[in-house]
C-alpha cells in the first residue's frame, strides 16, 4: 500500500518530537520552553494523524518501529532512541484515541523517561500519571459519560486544541474550520444536561495559558448566554464558536504590548486595538461564517457607541458582537493579569451591571445575570457560620446555591471537602455572608475539579 507523503510525513514528525520532548525533559522541567516547544510539535503532527479517526496504533512489528501503518523500514536515529525505549518497557502495542491533548503528550514523555523499566513499571506510572488517550488496549480509561467528569476532560482538551491554534497561526498556517466547530459540539452535547459544571468551569484561570484559556471560557459562557436567551440553535453554535476565536487575532501583537504592567503608549494601544480586526480575518481565513466574523471584528464596540475597531457606528453594532462582549468582559475581569489584579466575580457582575445601556446591551446584561445568579459558581464565600466554600451549582432560589465547602468553622481546611445546598431545610441558619478572596486563605479553586 503506497501512504500519503504528508501522512508519512507527520507520522516521522510524531517520533522525532516525542524522541525530542523525553531527551528535553530529562535537563528542564515540563515548562520550560525547550520541552513545550517540542511536545507541541509532537501534539501537532499526532493530530494531522488522527484527523477523521478515533484512533491509532503505534508499534513494534517485527523489531520495525511503525505509527498508523508506516514502518520505519529505513530506520532514523530518533526512530531508533525510540524503538529502544518501548522495547524497555515492553511495549510492542499502543493506542492513542482521540482528545489527547499536549498534556498527555508531556506525561506520557515523562513515563518513557522514567530509569523504571519494564511493562508493569509503565503501566503503573501511567496510572500515577492519570494518563489518558494513550496507552495499550483495556488499560486506557472508557470514555466518560456525559457527566461532570466528561465536561472537564473536554474543556481541558479544549484547552489545548486552542493553544495548538496559536501556534498554527504563529506559524502562519489557519486553523481548521472543523476542529473549532468540532469543540464547539463537544461542549454543546452537554448543554442539556449539566450547565452548572460548564458554568463552573469558566471560573478556572491560567495565567501561563491565559489567552487560550480565555478563548474557551468565552466560548463556553457566549454559549451558555445565548441558550439563556433562547436563540435559534445555530446562533447558539455561532456564539460559542465567536467567543472561542474572538482573541486568536492576539498573535499578532507582540508580547511586550500585549503583557505590558504599565501604561499602554499611544502606538501600543492602536496595535493592541488591531486585534480584533485580525481575529476577524482568520476566522474569514478559515471559511467561518460571516454572522461570527462580525461577531469577532466587532466584540469591542460599545453598545453606547464607541470602542475599537474605530469607524463603526452604534447601528452597526450586531446582536451577536454585544452577546461575546458581555462574555468576554466578565473573563477579562475575573482573571489575573500582569496589568491587573481579578475582580471577584460578584465584583464584576456589579461592573457590568453599570455598563448597562453604555458598554453593554441591556439585554444581555439582563441574560448574564439571570444566567449566573448573584453568586456565580466559582465565587468564594464566607458563610455566616464562618465556614467557606466555592458555589458549584445555582439554587432553587437566588443566593441558595450549592456550596463546596473547603474550611471549618475553626479555619482548618478540611481533608474532605463535602457540598452544603443552602436551599435544603437542614442549612442550620446558615446564609452566605460574603465573597472571599481564595489567595488570602491558600485555596485554589482546581482543588473542586479533582
Amino acid at each position: 500500500m503506497s501512504l500519503d507523503p504528508k501522512h508519512i510525513e507527520r507520522c516521522r514528525g510524531i517520533v522525532k518530537f516525542l524522541d525530542n520532548t523525553i531527551k528535553n525533559l530529562a535537563v528542564y522541567p515540563p515548562e520550560h520552553p525547550s520541552v513545550k516547544g517540542v511536545s507541541q510539535r509532537a501534539y501537532d503532527f499526532l493530530r494531522g494523524v488522527l484527523e477523521g479517526k478515533d484512533e491509532i496504533l503505534m508499534g513494534i512489528t517485527h523489531g520495525v518501529l511503525n505509527v498508523d501503518e508506516y514502518f520505519f523500514n529505513e530506520a532514523t536515529s530518533y526512530s531508533e532512541n525510540f524503538l529502544k525505549t518501548l522495547s524497555a518497557f515492553e511495549i510492542d502495542s499502543l493506542v492513542i484515541t482521540k482528545g489527547v491533548t499536549q498534556e498527555d503528550i508531556l506525561k506520557f514523555a515523562g513515563v518513557l523517561g522514567s530509569t523504571d523499566r519494564g511493562k508493569e513499571a509503565f503501566l503503573t506510572l501511567a496510572k500515577e500519571q492519570k494518563l489518558r488517550h494513550i496507552g495499550p488496549r483495556g488499560f486506557l480509561p472508557q470514555e466518560e459519560d456525559e457527566t461532570a467528569a466528561g465536561i472537564v476532560n473536554t474543556y481541558r482538551d479544549a484547552v489545548s486544541v486552542v493553544t495548538g491554534f496559536f501556534t498554527q497561526i504563529r506559524e502562519g498556517r489557519l486553523p481548521l474550520l472543523k476542529d473549532a466547530e468540532n469543540l464547539v459540539v463537544g461542549f454543546r452535547k452537554f448543554l442539556p444536561k449539566d450547565r452548572d459544571t460548564l458554568l463552573l468551569l469558566t471560573s478556572l484561570k491560567g495565567y501561563e495559558r491565559y489567552t487560550a484559556q480565555h478563548c474557551v471560557n468565552v466560548c463556553l459562557l457566549a454559549m451558555l448566554l445565548a441558550e439563556e436567551e433562547g436563540l435559534e440553535e445555530r446562533e447558539v453554535g455561532w456564539a460559542a464558536l465567536a467567543g472561542l476565536m474572538h482573541d486568536t487575532g492576539m498573535v499578532k501583537v507582540p508580547h511586550h504590548v500585549a503583557d505590558k504592567a504599565g501604561s499602554l503608549t499611544i502606538g501600543e494601544r492602536e496595535i493592541f486595538k488591531s486585534h480584533p480586526v485580525h481575529s476577524a480575518g482568520i476566522v474569514h481565513g478559515m471559511g467561518g461564517p460571516d454572522e461570527v466574523v462580525l461577531a469577532v471584528e466587532r466584540h469591542h464596540i460599545q453598545f453606547g457607541g464607541g470602542g475599537y475597531p474605530s469607524g463603526l457606528e452604534k447601528e452597526h453594532l450586531p446582536p451577536l458582537a454585544g452577546l461575546v462582549s458581555v462574555a468576554d468582559s466578565y473573563d477579562a475581569l475575573t482573571s489575573i493579569r500582569s496589568y491587573k489584579q481579578p475582580m471577584d466575580p460578584v465584583q464584576a457582575l456589579d461592573f457590568i451591571e453599570k455598563g448597562r445601556g453604555g458598554r453593554f446591551d441591556p439585554r444581555h446584561v439582563d441574560g448574564f445575570r439571570s444566567m449566573t445568579g448573584p453568586y456565580p459558581p466559582g465565587t468564594m464565600v464566607r458563610l455566616s457560620s464562618n465556614e467557606i466554600g466555592v458555589v458549584t451549582r445555582l439554587g432553587e432560589l437566588p443566593g441558595q446555591p450549592a456550596v463546596n465547602m473547603l474550611v471549618d468553622e475553626m479555619g482548618m481546611t478540611l481533608e474532605d471537602p463535602w457540598v452544603l445546598d443552602l436551599s435544603d431545610d437542614e442549612v442550620q441558619g446558615r446564609v452566605i455572608a460574603g465573597v472571599v478572596d481564595p489567595a488570602l486563605h491558600g485555596l485554589t479553586l482546581e482543588a473542586v475539579f479533582n
